[in-house]
């Protein structure tokens, strides 16, 4: 195996149409995987602002909010239940704001009663923006906006960070939401004593995602469906869209990345030949050239891997602010491991030829 790794060292020269290709492969997939994080995230600030908590939905609503009407008695039976501390309402509405230049904008306006580390105790009168609004229309803290079409004025308490939920997403005390939906949007108010959503608050804090789904299981009767936050973002149609389309794509370019290694060093393989057939006369074993081809191909990769994030967080970094991409540390990990997978299996391509390689034959 030494002597395949002096020849990187010797002669990367060789090495750089493979190191090149991968590097772009790379940087492609991080930019598919950006896409793919910063559609969902954007799609999706609402549920991860209630992330370590549960939602409860009506049990028909397939987990959708805007399907879902839960009613005051199912509230006050979960808010009885072992486990839970705190049950609180979650309500939405599309609607419009104007801010103070007049500038209109769509957005999602939300009620809600539970604050979290994330949202801050519902202010009574005021309003909690996300930082998307914020900056899009160079909202600050004490503006006023204009909700609906009766341009219902409502003082901004707080700015956070993007909870946008395709558009930029305002959010109001439960009472103070049903005053403006009801002054903006009667048809769109529900009956008292009935919310689209409930917001669960476990007694135990920091249950992870295995405890959480337990707990949603034994609450979840009587026409409620109980989930945790990343069940009820895998249930939004638009995220399953999204995820199957873009997983699909890089899912191909992973496969290419395969056939990428596996060519080039079936092309090395043909020219090593004799390299080969020298060494196995030597005493060289398969598996001992195919371990050497493997620590290539894995040590050209490592480094494809590198320059392909350097290259692809410089490249991000130029794209507009209104594209949706998002480079995650999570998607960077899988990405590696999948490069690096599909790297050592294509080296294995090499095998069938290596194992027909034969000394007497090769050296003549």
């Amino acid at each position: 195996m030494r002597i395949f790794v002096k020849e990187l060292a010797r002669r990367p020269g060789r090495f750089v149409p493979v190191g090149g290709a991968l590097t772009m492969l790379v940087v492609l997939l991080v930019v598919l995987g950006g896409f793919l994080d910063g559609l969902e995230l954007s799609q999706t600030g609402p549920y991860r602002a209630q992330e370590g908590r549960l939602l409860v939905f009506s049990k028909d609503s397939e987990l959708l909010i805007q399907r879902s009407q839960v009613d005051v008695a199912q509230a006050k039976a979960l808010a009885t239940a072992e486990g839970v501390a705190k049950v609180g309402a979650l309500n939405q509405v599309a609607s419009t704001a104007e801010d103070a230049d007049g500038e209109i904008v769509d957005i999602v306006l939300f009620g809600y009663d539970l604050p979290t580390d994330v949202l801050p105790a519902a202010p009574p009168d005021g309003a909690v923006i996300d930082g998307a609004l914020a900056e899009r229309n160079d909202v600050k803290v004490g503006d006023t906006l204009l909700l609906g079409a009766t341009s219902e004025p409502v003082e901004v308490a707080k700015i956070v960070g993007d909870l946008s939920q395709g558009s930029p997403t305002v959010w109001l005390s439960s009472k103070r939401w049903r005053q403006v939906v009801e002054s903006t949007n009667p048809s769109a108010l529900l009956p008292v004593g009935v919310d689209q959503a409930l917001i669960v608050q476990p007694t135990e804090p920091n249950l992870d995602e295995t405890q959480l789904e337990a707990l949603a299981k034994r609450l979840g009767s009587g026409g409620i469906e109980v989930a945790t936050a990343d069940q009820a973002i895998q249930s939004l149609p638009v995220v399953q869209q999204q995820s199957s389309t873009f997983r699909g794509i890089i899912g191909v370019t992973f496969v290419v990345t395969l056939m990428v290694v596996a060519l080039f060093f079936t092309l090395i393989t043909l020219e090593r030949v004799a390299l080969y057939a020298v060494l196995k006369a030597l005493g060289a074993r398969t598996r001992n050239l195919l371990a050497g081809i493997s620590v290539q191909a894995v040590c050209v990769s490592l480094v494809a891997l590198l320059l392909g994030f350097v290259l692809s967080v410089a490249f991000v970094s130029v794209l507009p602010a209104t594209l949706p991409v998002r480079v995650v540390p999570a998607r960077l990990g899988q990405i590696a491991v999948g490069v690096l997978v599909s790297a050592l299996l294509g080296s294995l391509f090499t095998l069938r030829r290596v194992l027909r390689i034969d000394p007497a034959e090769a050296i003549g």
